[in-house]
């Protein structure tokens, strides 16, 4: 296994890639995305870190049960993009990629995306995600409305502009003078929709799929849709200056766009996967609600900004 211990001092073992895992509260789901990474089918050496900064344990799962991963743990709350960050400067690979702990990748995650920066010419790539909870009605509601662009399917890699934070990879010199917002969420989109305007080459690989286990139960979901909305409105004030500003102006507009929404998820989810497009519309009447949350949150950060 192609992992690699190293430690504080060591300088004569260096990966050829690093993979960064953001950790908080995640003592319920963290070894299944470990066991993943740890299954790889890959001839690069690579080393594991997380940075956590849980309170439920998750520090002493990864301390007692992969010793071979690379822990820094923190006694305060991390935001994502701190710790995305904080990994960075801990990690020794030419090429960086990053894991969310509630994901598993398909076992060559790891050469794929590799294998797109450094044979395939990419700043940057990111990767898909597939649902972790097809039996759940309020998991596929939250995986359908958070994901859709990302769909995993069998497909040749194409140019992206936006790469999910939890499952992307850099090389390294790209992330030399870039930093994740402290953030959340959009924090991945505001980065990736930066190199993009900037004229970095940008991957997504439809292959290279991550079993994301989703949140469960309506509650859980409606205020990540709420969470969702704002970092949203994060990375649109960037990316799409003159819609936002059109909603300070009307703000009321922001109510509209889950009417817009549905429908795209609904013709993505068709154009990959007919099984995923009519689990999508038994669930659509709810995802509407959901996606009214996303639009408070978006809105709630669209009045905050105008403060």
């Amino acid at each position: 296994m192609p992992v690699v211990s190293l430690a504080d001092n060591d300088t004569l073992h260096v990966p050829a890639a690093s993979v960064i895992m953001p950790s908080y509260q995640s003592a319920g789901h963290i070894r299944f995305a470990l066991a993943g990474l740890l299954a790889q089918k890959t001839g690069l050496a690579y080393e594991i870190i997380v940075v956590d900064s849980s309170t439920d344990g998750a520090d002493a799962i990864v301390r007692n049960e992969f010793p071979q991963v690379r822990l820094l743990h923190f006694a305060e709350q991390c935001q994502v993009g701190a710790a995305r960050n904080i990994g960075v400067q801990a990690a020794r690979g030419g090429v960086i990629l990053f894991l969310d702990t509630d994901t598993v990748p398909v076992p060559a995650w790891i050469d794929q995306m590799y294998r797109a920066i450094r044979e395939q010419g990419a700043d940057a790539a990111g990767g898909s995600i597939s649902n972790g909870t097809p039996w759940s009605i309020t998991g596929s509601m939250g995986f359908y409305l958070e994901f859709f662009r990302f769909l995993a399917y069998d497909g040749e890699p194409r140019p992206a502009r936006f790469l999910m934070g939890g499952n992307s990879a850099f090389r390294r010199d790209v992330l030399r003078g870039v930093e994740y917002v402290e953030h959340s969420t959009g924090e991945d989109m505001l980065l990736s929709s930066r190199l993009a305007r900037d004229g970095r080459k940008l991957l997504f690989l439809p292959r290279a799929a991550v079993k994301h286990l989703n949140r469960t139960g309506f509650r859980r979901v409606l205020g990540y849709q709420v969470k969702l909305g704002r970092g949203a409105f994060l990375y649109r004030s960037a990316d799409s200056p003159d819609q936002v500003r059109l909603l300070r102006s009307l703000p009321l507009l922001t109510f509209l766009m889950p009417l817009g929404m549905l429908p795209w998820i609904g013709f993505s989810l068709l154009r990959r996967q007919l099984a995923d497009f009519l689990r999508f519309l038994v669930v659509a009447p709810i995802c509407l609600v959901a996606n009214t949350g996303w639009a408070f949150g978006f809105f709630q950060a669209l009045r905050a900004s105008r403060r």
